[in-house]
């Protein structure tokens, strides 16, 4: 394509300057990328082998959990994947100042019309106010050791992550059964529907032959051991000759919650010495479980862990145990060794997907009608992200597998802006050793170089994840974080000050990544809080940085018809176009090209009725991304020559600062005022080298992201310590 020279008879200004294969005839053709080898239905079959119930490479938190299930002193419960987070939220303590729950208000049990409070109730409720989280009943299993034998209540499909309870600890048997009696924590058989939620009284008295169908604890042991061993043994009422494969879940209705997670005895979080009780909760789940080996089941027991350090706070949750448990296969724990290979695993060959509840819940559409974001399902969405600082993540996986991980599954903010920094500090400090003897615009300009080159592999691995998986999202942040910490690399090559920012690693002293400003930490958005007019005085007070180094979108964008993951791979190219200058020279050959159509057509109605038909036969192939049909009257009268002068006009006064917001704000503002373009959308979609599928919905909102991008750098350029509590802006405010 020129530049907007000579029309000739047979082409418009718009065939002269736009190459035939950016907008060809037909619509691009979707190439998903090429599927990896493993699938999410695929079994982590490392976790399968034959090991023993114990070994070597169990953790003395998890050994105890196992000998836990294996002596019966723990009760499992499955909970439905959509009540997950209401289920935490029971635990979390409310209504008083510190922090604890009113007693006779969270345990019923102990109300005055329910039982007669004496001496023993005051230093129960003495007890109590020690306890960090409410407590509350629920119906639970008390399987057979090891989990063998007995399923649980639910499908695996509907049910997937479950959590494990321990029991209080008793000198005997009828110690236990007087202490359960006296809680009210009641239990039923195998094969027995309790379904206590109808059959409990207003004063929490059974009724309907509940109560006459109680067994205790010990009675529950009991038949678990004859459904293990014995080859006849009675169920629901029922003698079953021969046995069952795998019997019927039973019920154990216990307190849960009140104290918080204890290990051998101590709260893992205060180091108090703490006991579980039937009365006031045995505490916080002690391990989380799934009952098969899949991928996807096992990456939704790594969400659900997110999901209750999120809400419950990482000092009660760090290290947790994982469990498999299955009635045939008996119980296996995912200890740090296979966690470290299953990381691998999902870092590397197994398709990344989104949680199946979210996935259609957080997309993003140009037709508003049709998104289904909401924010309870964002902030599920932000709860599950993986810590990539936690667990050793990033000292198990290379920086590209990080990448890989985080684009795919999704990855906090702050750890992966971490992830982003590391990789651009260490990358600016090999380059300042390697360089020391340069003179320093040499040193600056190879360093910067150098590290933005890795950086932009590292983002595009992390891109690459989050279209193999859809995720409008974790592209999203991963494009905003990618701008932040460009603009930080170049300030950092200019700051000598680094003494109080290193440490040390491998004998090396790097510079430490910094923190996310508190601005960012709120949302997954990373919008900046602050208020609408402060853009304007930031934009033209504080030019932000330059866009960041390009990153190559071109086998992404042809990868995916999502609106969302268009928009954000958009404002890429977007980014891109005016970073290395393509953006300028498109302007120039585009304000070139109306002009002499302007020219054409203010001489001749038949040439304006030529580019009109030519335009309509261009829609009907779908060359064209337009909202709706070319206005035949817009041609005939002089309307289409008024829009594209002021279009060539606007276009014109862009050049002057196409490498900041000034120019994303005129091409916005051309962008808001279009009502059936044609012509001027198309040479939009070529100066922002965009395809023909970028209606002008997808035009505004890729324009409007890379605004927030350089904006929320700009920010952060003049915010270093960002304490602003003010209303969240989100992309469009940014452009407005």
């Amino acid at each position: 394509g020129g530049g907007g020279g000579v029309i000739d008879n047979n082409s418009t200004p718009l065939q002269v300057i736009i190459p035939h294969d950016h907008n060809g005839r037909t619509a691009p053709v979707i190439e998903p990328l090429e599927a990896l080898e493993v699938m999410p239905t695929d079994e982590f079959t490392s976790l399968l082998k034959d090991d023993p119930p114990i070994d070597a490479d169990m953790s003395v938190v998890e050994k105890e959990v196992v000998t836990y299930l294996q002596q019966e002193r723990a009760v499992a419960k499955t909970i439905r994947n959509q009540d997950w987070t209401a289920f935490l939220q029971k635990f979390t303590p409310t209504d008083n100042d510190d922090g604890t729950v009113p007693y006779e208000k969270s345990h019923p049990v102990h109300n005055k019309h329910q039982h007669n409070v004496g001496d023993d109730d005051v230093l129960d409720k003495t007890e109590y106010s020690r306890c960090h989280f409410r407590s509350f009943v629920t119906s639970t299993t008390l399987l057979p050791p090891s989990g063998v034998k007995m399923r649980c209540f639910g499908s695996t499909r509907e049910y997937t992550v479950g959590a494990i309870f321990a029991l209080p600890s008793h000198d005997n048997d009828n110690e236990e059964e007087e202490a359960a009696k006296r809680a009210k924590a009641w239990s039923w058989p195998s094969g027995y529907s309790a379904k206590t939620e109808f059959n409990i009284d207003p004063k929490g008295n059974l009724m309907n032959g509940r109560e006459e169908a109680l067994v205790s604890l010990p009675g529950l042991r009991k038949l678990n051991n004859d459904y293990c061993h014995k080859e006849d043994y009675e169920i629901g009422g029922r003698l079953i000759k021969g046995g069952l494969k795998t019997v019927p879940y039973n019920e154990v209705y216990v307190r849960v919650g009140g104290a918080g997670r204890i290990i051998n005895g101590v709260d893992v979080a205060t180091q108090e010495k703490r006991y579980r009780s039937f009365d006031h909760g045995i505490g916080l789940p002690i391990a989380l479980f799934v009952r098969t080996a899949s991928y996807k089941d096992l990456i939704a027991m790594l969400r659900t862990r997110a999901r209750m350090v999120s809400i419950l706070s990482r000092q009660h949750i760090y290290g947790i145990p994982l469990l498999y448990m299955d009635p045939d296969c008996g119980l296996r724990v995912l200890t740090d060794k296979l966690q470290k290979e299953l990381l691998q695993t999902m870092s590397s060959s197994l398709n990344p997907f989104q949680n199946p509840l979210l996935q259609h819940k957080n997309t993003y559409s140009m037709d508003g009608d049709n998104n289904s974001s909401s924010p309870q399902h964002l902030q599920q969405k932000l709860e599950e992200l993986i810590d990539l600082d936690d667990d050793n993540i990033r000292h198990i996986l290379t920086p590209e597998e990080c990448a890989r991980l985080a684009g795919g599954f999704g990855a906090t903010d702050d750890s992966l802006a971490n992830l982003l920094m590391s990789v651009m500090l260490t990358d600016n400090n090999n380059n300042n050793n390697d360089d020391d003897n340069k003179q320093i615009d040499q040193d600056t300009s190879a360093s910067i170089s150098s590290q933005h080159g890795k950086l932009q592999d590292l983002v595009n691995e992390g891109l690459t994840s989050a279209v193999r998986s859809g995720d409008y999202n974790t592209a999203r942040q991963l494009l905003i974080l990618y701008t932040l910490v460009a603009s930080r690399s170049q300030q950092q090559s200019t700051t000598t000050d680094s003494k109080n920012s290193e440490f040390n690693v491998g004998g090396e002293k790097l510079l430490k990544p910094q923190p996310l400003p508190k601005s960012y930490k709120e949302e997954m958005s990373l919008t900046l809080k602050n208020d609408n007019d402060n853009f304007n005085t930031l934009t033209s007070n504080v030019p932000p940085p330059p866009p960041p180094p390009p990153l190559d979108t071109d086998r992404l964008r042809s990868a995916t018809n999502s609106d969302g993951l268009l928009s954000v791979l958009g404002a890429a190219e977007v980014l891109k176009s005016m970073q290395d200058g393509s953006g300028k020279r498109r302007v120039e050959e585009a304000v070139s090209a109306v002009e002499e159509w302007i020219e054409s057509g203010e001489k001749s109605v038949t040439f304006r009725l030529a580019s009109w038909f030519d335009q309509r036969a261009a829609q009907g192939d779908l060359k064209i991304a337009t909202e709706h049909d070319t206005s035949f009257l817009a041609f005939v009268s002089n309307k289409a020559i008024s829009n594209r002068k002021t279009f060539a006009k606007q276009l014109r006064h862009s050049t002057t600062d196409v490498e900041d917001l000034g120019f994303l704000k005129v091409i916005h503002d051309m962008v808001s005022k279009m009502n059936s373009p044609c012509l001027r959308l198309e040479l939009l979609q070529y100066i922002l080298g965009l395809d023909n599928r970028y209606s002008v919905a997808h035009v505004a909102r890729s324009v409007e992201l890379a605004a927030t991008c350089l904006n929320i750098s700009a920010y952060e350029a003049i915010h270093k310590d960002d304490n602003i509590d003010n209303k969240i802006l989100t992309d469009q405010d940014v452009a407005s």
